[in-house]
Order: structure tokens, then sequence, then C-alpha cells
């Protein structure tokens, strides 16, 4: 993996605003983009070239870049916002790309990234702090790795009783040896229960010690610890994992890397 080192003009290490604040962003504007596997070295280069557009243009998007650490064709871009409105107010890519390229040059790096996708989902995240445990910790760069949990929930995760419950699970991440940090982002303007929730990690082998949920909320005992756990995922609908990786080269979070 490539060398991180912060420049002076360092914005973010995910989840976090800057490298002298803890608090999650308020929003993130979420890209997913799922691409062909053959032409994956065109895309990648497109990818770049976007991100170095972003670097070298004064109203540039700061975003993190991911990959699915197994599977092919999926990425991440995550920009993280203070305003719910921000993306509206952004460039575009192909405005970035032809104001640093020149028309022509932009439009056919644009076109040729286009022609890699198989699709191409924007989601808009809002923090939700009472359902996240994040971590005091300052981050100064972004994340090697993430855990990413998309969790659908059904009607039964609506009530105050079931925040209660979220609660205790929170309290006893905290007090087990091994509990996780996390975040945790609600979709914006959609009806959907989804919750999407982000395990930041420095190492691949930070997991090898994880626990099930019904060990860390052994803390309680473990007569308690089955009723919060069959009471939490009563109330969960569907539940998707992936494993992502940072991508250095296809970055604009305002770190310099070197390979």
């Amino acid at each position: 993996m490539a060398q991180i080192i912060p420049s002076l003009e360092l914005k973010w290490g995910f989840p976090y605003m800057s490298p002298n604040g803890t608090e999650p962003s308020p929003y993130v504007y979420q890209i997913n983009l799922d691409h062909e596997v053959g032409p994956g070295i065109l895309f990648h280069d497109c990818l770049v070239k976007i991100a170095n557009a972003h670097k070298d243009h004064q109203k540039g998007s700061i975003y993190s870049c991911y990959g699915s650490w197994i599977g092919a064709g999926v990425v991440w871009l995550m920009y993280p916002m203070n305003e719910a409105d921000e993306r509206e107010k952004a460039l575009s890519d192909e405005q970035v790309l032809c104001e640093v390229l020149g028309e022509e040059e932009g439009k056919q790096t644009i076109e040729a990234f286009r022609s890699t996708l198989i699709s191409d989902e924007r989601k808009l995240l809002k923090y939700l702090p009472l359902a996240s445990n994040p971590s005091s910790q300052k981050e100064e760069t972004p994340m090697e790795y993430i855990y990413y949990a998309i969790v659908e929930l059904n009607e039964k995760s609506g009530t105050a009783e079931y925040q209660e419950l979220v609660s205790k699970a929170i309290q006893a991440h905290n007090q087990h040896g091994q509990g996780l940090k996390w975040v945790a982002y609600a979709e914006e303007g959609t009806d959907s229960r989804k919750v999407h929730l982000f395990v930041p990690m420095r190492k691949f082998g930070d997991m090898d010690p994880w626990q099930g949920l019904g060990e860390i909320l052994n803390v309680f005992g473990s007569e308690e610890a089955k009723t919060i756990r069959d009471s939490l995922l009563a109330g969960v609908e569907d539940y998707k994992s992936y494993l992502m990786t940072f991508v250095p080269s296809c970055d604009n979070s305002g770190c310099e890397f070197v390979e």
C-alpha cells in the first residue's frame, strides 16, 4: 500500500471532518460505482484522472475512494459534508475535467469513464448519533479498511424501546474489552429504513479479535444478553456487509501519497 503523508491541506480522515476533530461528518454523499471487469484498467485510469483534476482545480471536491476487498467491480466515493445540499453546489466531474484538461480531453475522459460503468448509484446519508459509537481518537489520514454493513430495519425498530436496546448495545461495546467503534448513517430524503454502519480500521488483522454481538452483550449477564440480542435482531429485515479498502490513487481527501 502507498505511504500516506499528511499535507498542509489535509481535510478529512474518514469518518471525521478534520485531523483536529473527532466528530463524524453530519452528512456523507456516497456514490457507488459498479463497473465492468473487462475495462477495469480504463475505469481506474479515468478515476485517477478525475481525482487529479479535482486536486488541481480551485473548486475541486474533497472525497475518499474505497474499493471492495473481495469481488470485482464495486468502488465507493465518499464526500463528507456539513450541509445536505453541498453536492448540489459542487462542480460536476465533467466541468472540473474540462476546466483542468481542456474541453476535448475532459469530455473524452468522462465518456470513457461512463463507458466502463454498469451502474452509478448515489445516496445522501445523514449521521445518526444515537446509533453510533465513534472513536475519540484523532485520525489524520483516511482509514485503510472499513467494514461496511447495510442493515435494513423493519417497523419494530421504530420504537423508543428499540432505541433503548441500541443504547444498551453501545454501552456493552464500551464496557467489553473487544468492543468496536463505528458510525451510523441513515438514507436522507427517502422512505428507506436502511442504516449504513461503518467500522474504520487501520489493519486487516484488526478484525481477528472481533466478538459476536451475543458475546459483547454478555457484559450484562448471559440471560439479559440473549434477551437484548433477540430483541435487536427482531427489528432487522436484511443485512449486507462488505470490506472496503482504501484506494489512494483515486482519492482526493487532502493527503499526498507516495508509492
